[in-house]
């Protein structure tokens, strides 16, 4: 298995039988972007971005990889870096988002939902977190991790991650990328619901600099206008 570190040498760990290729980014010195990629039905082949946060010697994972070959991968990353990954949230209770979770179950690692994601995990006889929370805001990871959940949109469930030392958003799959015109799958979410979730992420953190989406190229807050006047021309289309 090949994982790419980008900005630095590539590091070759281990072998792992069908496993596409993990990468991993720094964005800063505590910060890691990290994409894997799987088949999708009816869109090709597809690329889901995560984040790991390193305090010290200990790391946060937001989103699991998309395979569990690619968990593993991250896992063995993380050993490499000498990291102890701490817990691993899931935004919404998608394969792209939550489908790894037994891998960081079997390595002790906590695994962490909001109640209505793992409502979903169970409705849909997936993997659950081990760990989860209520209410529409929590801070995690000595409150460097602030995830907030602003209503519907791609998924019922779908939160936020914000990043305040970084002034980071992770947007997961409720933000679109740049260079999308449309609003991808939303059979499980609500495009109703879409727009007025963006303004109270809009509205939440204005000091926001960078933008993660769940799939794609990161931008900037401009990709929050962007998502909800795409949701809004979706609608009148309908």
């Amino acid at each position: 298995m090949r994982i790419a570190i980008r900005g630095c040498a590539a590091l070759m760990i281990g072998a792992i039988a069908n496993a596409q290729a993990l990468e991993i980014t720094p964005l800063s010195e505590q910060l890691f972007l990290h994409q894997s990629e799987n088949e999708v039905e009816g869109f090709g082949k597809v690329s889901a971005n995560g984040l790991v946060l390193v305090e010290g010697k200990e790391a946060f994972v937001v989103d699991t990889p998309w395979t569990d070959a690619d968990a593993e991968a991250l896992l063995q990353w993380a050993k490499a870096k000498g990291l102890t990954v701490k817990a691993v949230l899931a935004t919404h209770w998608h394969e792209d988002r939550a489908g790894s979770f037994g891998v960081f179950e079997k390595a002790g690692i906590t695994t962490l939902s909001s109640e209505a994601t793992q409502a979903l995990l169970r409705q849909h006889q997936k993997t659950l977190a081990t760990q989860t929370f209520s209410g529409d805001e929590i801070r995690y990871f000595g409150n460097k991790a602030q995830m907030f959940y602003p209503g519907a949109g791609h998924a019922m469930d779908n939160l936020v991650v914000y990043l305040p030392h970084e002034k980071l958003l992770f947007g997961g799959c409720l933000v679109r990328e740049a260079s999308t015109r449309s609003m991808g799958f939303y059979g499980d979410g609500s495009l109703q619901a879409w727009p007025e979730s963006m303004s109270r992420v809009m509205a939440k953190f204005p000091d926001v600099i960078t933008v993660v989406p769940g799939h794609g190229a990161l931008g900037d807050k401009r990709l929050l206008e962007h998502t909800r006047v795409l949701a809004e021309a979706a609608l009148k289309a309908q």
